[in-house]
């Protein structure tokens, strides 16, 4: 038989070939690894829903700090209206200590100084996400603040009265424990470790998520940098162009 006779019988009786079949092992190894990557986000969404059960005595840890309205605010008209608006921006903080005060080095000595506590300040795409009527907005003002590097600018917005809301300190009362799963947290761990003694999970990152889907390809490109880019080096010489 010649090689012609030899391709036809091979495609006709559906003989797999060495490249098909090694082809294939690749693909049942990337396909055992999805199932791994299922594996494991079932495993934590069980771990997730795991429900509370209540604790009886309450036990009080350290205390929480919060915004309420002022009474003045409260008994008057528009009483409703910030309470509703509370909602919304409140911001809760914890500590072991009632005052709220934190160790600083000053000068050398150690210092105990008050945690600053503000309301909520969202940005600009969080702004628009929080529902708020054309009466809510008007109570916020816009700024602008700059990043790290600098450069870029982000705006976010602050209450215009914050005068109206005053901070109150409670003891933190924990009602609810959350239910222990040991018999899921072990089967967690098992897989995790699993995957990263064999390295497993650089090749799982590389089949669930783009390539190309990274980081700084959302960074805005920096114009300073490229302002002279479309002047030839005859214009930047010129004392015209200077003028």
């Amino acid at each position: 038989m010649d090689n012609q006779e030899i391709e036809n019988y091979m495609a006709a009786s559906r003989i797999r070939t060495c490249r098909r079949r090694k082809r294939d092992a690749l693909k049942q190894y990337d396909k055992q690894l999805l199932q791994y990557n299922r594996k494991k986000k079932e495993l934590w969404q069980a771990w997730n829903r795991r429900g509370y059960t209540e604790l009886d005595p309450p036990v009080m840890k350290g205390y929480k700090r919060y915004f309420v309205l002022r009474e003045d605010v409260a008994r008057s008209r528009d009483g409703e209206f910030f309470q509703e608006l509370l909602k919304k921006i409140n911001t809760y903080d914890y500590s072991h200590r009632k005052d709220f005060k934190v160790k600083k080095r000053r000068r050398g000595r150690k210092i105990h100084v008050l945690r600053e506590q503000q309301l909520l300040q969202p940005v600009d795409y969080h702004f628009k996400k929080m529902k708020l009527t054309p009466k809510e907005r008007n109570c916020f003002e816009e700024r602008v603040r700059y990043c790290k590097n600098g450069i870029d600018q982000i705006k976010y917005f602050v209450v215009k009265e914050p005068w109206r809301f005053v901070l109150q300190v409670r003891p933190n009362m924990i009602t609810k424990q959350r239910v222990t799963a040991p018999e899921l947290r072990s089967e967690i761990d098992q897989l995790d470790n699993f995957l990263k003694r064999n390295q497993l999970e650089p090749k799982i990152w590389s089949l669930t998520r783009s390539k190309q889907a990274g980081w700084r390809k959302w960074l805005p490109e920096c114009k300073i940098k490229y302002q002279f880019k479309q002047y030839t080096l005859q214009q930047l010489l010129q004392e015209e162009w200077y003028e």
